[in-house]
């Protein structure tokens, strides 16, 4: 039996076959300058530290918690002798270390490179060995984040830059789809029993474990902390076995880190979960919960405010998002789940970028329902609404994603008129009166907005005629629900549904940026004026 060797292979290739370039890096002016890459290998074998350069380009991990690790201090070494990151890719490439994780994920490839880079506090310069990074004489460029914070502690002024220095920054990370942004602070709330827990749990074995996916909710990998004021290691541990049994893992991912905050005080355990997210390189940092950790008044404005700028703001600078899970306050008579927040301030919420509430919707043997609604997003349109099931057994935790039904969408009470009549036509055909009951808008409304989806397009007459009433139906059927979807699609919602534009089926529909220019509709005129790039209005 011939076993599958292609992973060795492409290493093996990538290491000895990789395209040849001129090794030396580019300088800012365009001339080559700095050190090959054979002169910075020969520097590396001669310096104080050969010894660790020897057994990290051969290969060896043995002094190292996980394989990361030793990525990541072999690229931080290499990153004394260049500031190159094509020359430090390359440099890791050649070494034992080189392997497929390095060579299928360029946002593992950025992330330690950049992180490398980041830490440097000095660099060789062939004129006198050593140039200090420090002061007005920094090598490095801005900061894309003006950093408050230095050895731990906050400065006592604080840093006035010129914005035209900073690098243009690329693309917004998430660590999750739309829902958890990289750097800024994500706020998780909803009722006791409703699994949040569970839930970011479940989030963080996906981004530690290279899942790449979360309840269908695309995912970036990377070094995860759970800080528990909660539970204790024992039933966490218990809780991510299951989680992982019911993701087909064999074991917990070696990139999920738990700190436990028991019989430590607030300062105390942020102070350690800053050094560690700093030595490890944590990318994501769940807080679990919000009400123990904050050790105030959470109705108290200040309170609030001084617990994020005095705790999270410090692990922000260093580039960690954070996701922290919360209560909210009991349901009043005559309130609605919806209009709840997390209990206490207002500023909660206000200094989150993104806010997700959580709802149990069905509760049954073995099985909880909950439906996830993104209720603030400061960067880009709100996430539509969706469900997960938790199934329970004593072996394993499973979870799956539930697309909610259109009559459901409707329910969420965030659609306009136009949008619920769309929805309840998605079915079958109905009369005015018909949809007037099923999306609770007044006949009048629904008449008028029957009158302006016809001159859009969007809906036709069936040729049935009750009580001087025409049937109605969309021009054409839904798209399916589980049919595979790569980009974005401004909804008229405020929400992000995920379609792919340049897929010519979408047009069945006739949405809005496929109307002719000089249409004159209401939702061209509100949103006629939005870029969505080539080939649209």
């Amino acid at each position: 039996m011939i076993r599958d060797r292609s992973e060795e292979l492409h290493t093996f290739h990538a290491r000895h076959f990789a395209e040849q370039v001129d090794e030396r890096p580019t300088s800012t002016n365009g001339h080559r300058g700095g050190l090959t890459d054979e002169e910075i290998i020969e520097l590396a074998r001669g310096a104080k530290n050969a010894a660790k350069f020897a057994a990290l380009w051969s290969g060896d991990t043995s002094g190292y918690a996980s394989h990361s690790e030793a990525d990541q201090a072999y690229v931080s070494l290499l990153a004394f002798y260049t500031q190159d990151e094509e020359q430090l890719d390359r440099l890791y490439r050649r070494s034992g270390l080189c392997r497929q994780k390095w060579l299928d994920r360029p946002n593992y490839r950025r992330r330690t490179i950049t992180r490398a880079l980041s830490k440097l506090t000095k660099t060789y310069a062939p004129d006198d060995g050593v140039r200090m990074l420090v002061g007005n004489g920094r090598a490095e460029p801005v900061s894309r984040r003006p950093n408050l914070y230095r050895d731990g502690a906050r400065d006592t002024r604080p840093e006035v830059i010129r914005l035209v220095d900073v690098e243009r920054p690329g693309p917004r990370r998430y660590l999750c789809r739309d829902l958890v942004l990289a750097a800024y602070v994500t706020l998780l709330h909803g009722d006791g029993g409703v699994a949040k827990s569970l839930l970011a749990l479940a989030l963080a074995v996906a981004v530690a474990g290279d899942s790449r996916d979360w309840l269908g909710r695309r995912v970036e990998d990377g070094r995860v902390l759970y800080l528990d004021f909660e539970l204790d290691a024992e039933e966490q541990a218990r809780r991510v076995h299951q989680l992982c049994r019911g993701m087909g893992l064999e074991k917990p991912p070696e990139d999920l880190l738990y700190v436990s905050a028991a019989g430590h005080t607030t300062r105390e355990a942020f102070e350690a979960t800053r050094a560690a997210c700093e030595e490890h390189g944590v990318e994501l940092l769940i807080v679990d919960s919000y009400g123990v950790a904050l050790h105030g008044d959470a109705e108290a404005a200040r309170d609030v405010i001084g617990f994020h700028q005095e705790f999270l703001e410090p692990l922000r600078a260093l580039g960690v998002a954070v996701l922290i899970i919360d209560h909210q306050s009991r349901l009043q008579a005559g309130q609605s789940y919806q209009s709840k927040g997390a209990f206490g301030s207002v500023y909660k919420a206000n200094l989150a970028r993104s806010v997700i509430q959580v709802e149990a919707t069905e509760r049954g043997e073995g099985t909880l329902t909950v439906r996830l609604r993104q209720k603030k997003h400061n960067f880009g349109p709100l996430v539509k609404p969706f469900e997960a099931k938790l199934s329970f057994s004593e072996e394993m935790v499973t979870l799956e994603a539930v697309e909610l039904a259109a009559a459901e969408l409707a329910d969420e009470g965030t659609l306009n008129a136009k949008e619920r009549i769309k929805l309840a036509l998605q079915e079958e055909p109905k009369f005015p009166a018909e949809l007037a009951e099923v999306t609770g808008l007044a006949l009048q409304t629904v008449k008028n907005r029957l009158g302006e989806l016809r001159r859009a397009g969007i809906v036709k007459p069936t040729g049935r005629v009750e009580d001087q009433a025409e049937q109605v139906s969309l021009v054409s059927p839904p798209l399916s629900r589980d049919r595979d979807t790569t980009s974005e699609e401004v909804d008229g919602q405020g929400y992000r549904a995920d379609h792919d534009l340049a897929d010519e089926s979408l047009d069945k529909e006739v949405p809005w940026f496929t109307h002719p220019r000089d249409c004159e509709c209401q939702d061209c005129e509100k949103y006629g004026s939005l870029d969505l790039g080539a080939g649209l209005k």
